[in-house]
């Protein structure tokens, strides 16, 4: 075998002490966990990051955590790191946001190199939250109308029922309007039935924008590498880089 570095979400190398402060009696001393990125570069070892991460929130728990100073930290390590260095998203797993800035390949491209698994999801947004964006409730609400041909009938009898009350005496016009009334009534029901159906449908073609397929489409990824052949793929890929 080639010895090799390996982090994994849950790398625990090296611990950050925050000590109590003496000011606040509700404090008490916390044990952080930091990776030890540094570690592998000065024993001149190959490194693998198995990438699970979602970014932060930039709530006011993780600005007090530091964490963006700790990925700034992160960059700089994997700046100065001198030997091949693999990063992987493994099935099911995802990259999201401040994360992939933090190890995307560019940072150092004479070594790092990036794939993702066949069931792996790597993207700035989560595909609910991009979908959010681009495909809006009136979006959503529009798209149904076009489509579903119980909507487009109900369009078509409450458009010829207005129709009908423009032209309409004063004896007819109470009709009309109790006949625009129902079909409304009627036009808000189905909106109301279809809109978690076309929100699901618009979050899953989100999602599949975010696969390993589109990534190396997209050129952010080197291949996708299928978790079965993965360990044989890299080991054989180490031994070229070396």
């Amino acid at each position: 075998g080639i010895p090799m570095g390996v982090i994994v979400t849950e790398n625990r190398t090296a611990e950050a002490t925050k000590p109590a402060d003496p000011a606040d009696l509700t404090s008490s001393e916390k044990q952080i966990q930091q990776a030890g990125l540094r570690d592998f570069n000065r024993e001149g070892l190959p490194c693998i990051i198995f990438a699970n991460w979602r970014g932060f929130s930039g709530g006011q728990r993780d600005m007090f955590d530091e964490v963006l100073k700790f990925g700034s930290m992160i960059v700089d390590a994997l700046v100065a790191y001198n030997q091949p260095l693999f990063v992987y998203i493994p099935p099911f797993a995802e990259l999201r946001g401040g994360a992939w800035v933090v190890v995307d390949s560019t940072i150092n491209s004479d070594v790092m190199e990036f794939y993702a698994a066949e069931d792996a999801r790597g993207g700035v947004l989560e595909a609910a939250g991009a979908a959010s964006i681009k495909f809006r409730d009136r979006d959503i609400i529009t798209t149904a109308h076009r489509t579903d041909h119980v909507l487009r009938d109900l369009d078509a009898k409450m458009a010829a029922a207005k129709e009908k009350a423009a032209t309409a005496g004063a004896d007819d016009a109470a009709v009309c309007g109790e006949e625009i009334k129902a079909l409304q009534k009627q036009i808000t029901g189905r909106e109301r039935s279809l809109f978690g159906v076309y929100q699901q449908v618009a979050v899953h073609f989100a999602d599949l924008h975010d696969t390993a397929g589109r990534m190396q489409a997209k050129g952010v990824i080197r291949r996708q590498v299928q978790w079965a052949q993965s360990r044989a793929f890299f080991y054989w890929r180490l031994r070229r880089r070396l």
